[in-house]
């Protein structure tokens, strides 16, 4: 038989910022350990029948789902145009006399930033309450093991009278609730600077706008100056070709001699060649006899190298045996410590409870005495209560006596 599965709804926290974590040395009495035992094992098997049932996941409404999400996204894309074009009419109103369409700007702001912030609220109500049933299946059933194995852990802790993993596990969550509102404490402070860079942004498109349109006066009228300028180049080409032809006729005279001037350069350049390859040469033989002598060199140097490299590398073969000796020596001395160390432990815990145990023999033999001793005394008093008693009743019991002596004489 299916049955239909509520949604999740999710939980809010308070984080308690007078929270003051335990100390985990607490013990507890042997009474008070065995009741918080009787009730784990009491929710460890509720857990364990939760964990036999397994329920079938429901398929979800994901377009009624997606049609709501998009539905608030246009929304809130419509309200911060809106906010958009409110803050740059705020921005010019700034300027202006009239104060009280200023404040309406103002008041219109705040009523779209309200909308923006509950749209943004319900979309998150919307992607928490809504996600798909296998994965809410998958975090209880996560969830639910984790807190068996937490419960499984007390018992053991609580028949020893501590609970230290209760109290490691109730900090890790407070540390995780911190966490997570430190993360939404910085989602705000980007929201609001995310909103400031938003304002700025629109100063800065209408600055350059105008700025543009400011640019574009130039540029019209450098086009306009572009036309008159045309008018008068077209007049001085004429002139220009003129003095052209004429410069040209100068400079071929004077290129004429510098070619007369270059072609003897070029001799002086061909004789210093010459001088230069003889020079060269020279340099060339001196240069492979050096390379000789330094190839020998090197040689020399290359074998010394490999010599001191074998026997470094001996030393260091060396080195590496020795500190796998020490390494293992080193190893069975951390081992030899540890398991000293396991037996000074179980020889104080051993300790422990036997002067525990000798503290309450002590504490039983001091009452049983108290009440032996009070006892004694109220057997004391009544001995004596009835000591005090015993003559009047022997009185009481001769005077009967004599009376009925008597009645027996009459009757004869």
């Amino acid at each position: 038989m299916n049955k239909t599965l509520p949604p999740i709804q999710p939980k809010t926290f308070e984080l308690d910022s007078n929270y003051i974590p335990l100390a985990s040395n607490i013990v507890l009495p042997a009474g008070k350990a065995q009741n918080f035992i009787a009730i784990f094992e009491d929710a460890l098997e509720q857990l364990s029948v939760l964990g036999d049932i397994t329920p079938e996941a429901m398929k979800t409404d994901n377009k009624q789902l997606a049609e709501k999400i998009t539905k608030i996204l246009f929304e809130q894309k419509a309200i911060q145009e809106r906010h958009q074009e409110l803050l740059i009419e705020r921005d010019q109103s700034k300027s202006l006399a009239n104060k009280t369409r200023y404040k309406e700007l103002q008041s219109s702001l705040s009523d779209l930033n309200i909308q923006l912030q509950n749209l943004t609220q319900t979309l998150g109500r919307l992607l928490k309450t809504h996600p798909s049933v296998a994965q809410n299946l998958l975090k209880i059933q996560q969830e639910r093991s984790a807190l068996q194995a937490l419960l499984s852990r007390s018992v053991r802790e609580l028949k020893e009278y501590r609970f230290d993993s209760l109290i490691q596990t109730v900090e890790e969550e407070y540390r995780k609730r911190n966490t997570l509102q430190n993360t939404i404490n910085r989602e705000n402070d980007a929201l609001d600077t995310l909103r400031e860079l938003q304002r700025e942004l629109a100063n800065e498109k209408k600055l350059i706008q105008d700025e543009t349109n400011d640019r574009n006066q130039v540029i019209q009228q450098l086009k306009d100056t572009i036309q008159e300028i045309n008018a008068l180049t077209i007049s001085e080409q004429k002139y220009i070709k003129k003095e052209v032809k004429a410069h040209e006729n100068s400079i071929r005279l004077n290129c004429s001699h510098r070619e007369q001037q270059l072609i003897q350069e070029k001799q002086l350049l061909l004789n210093r060649l010459e001088q230069e390859n003889l020079a060269h040469e020279k340099i060339m033989e001196y240069l492979a006899n050096e390379r000789q002598l330094l190839e020998k060199s090197i040689q020399d140097w290359m074998t010394c190298y490999e010599e001191d490299t074998e026997a470094k590398s001996v030393e260091l073969e060396n080195l590496k045996v020795k500190r796998t000796k020490d390494l293992d020596k080193f190893e069975e001395l951390v081992s030899a410590y540890e398991s000293l160390e396991k037996i000074v432990d179980e020889e104080r815990r051993i300790r422990t409870q036997e002067a525990e145990d000798q503290r309450m023999i002590m504490m039983r033999e001091s009452a049983a005495t108290k009440i032996q001793r009070f006892y004694r005394k109220q057997k004391r008093i009544r001995a004596q209560l009835l000591a005090s008693k015993a003559p009047i009743k022997g009185a009481k019991g001769k005077k009967g006596k004599g009376s009925g002596k008597k009645g027996k004489k009459g009757k004869k």
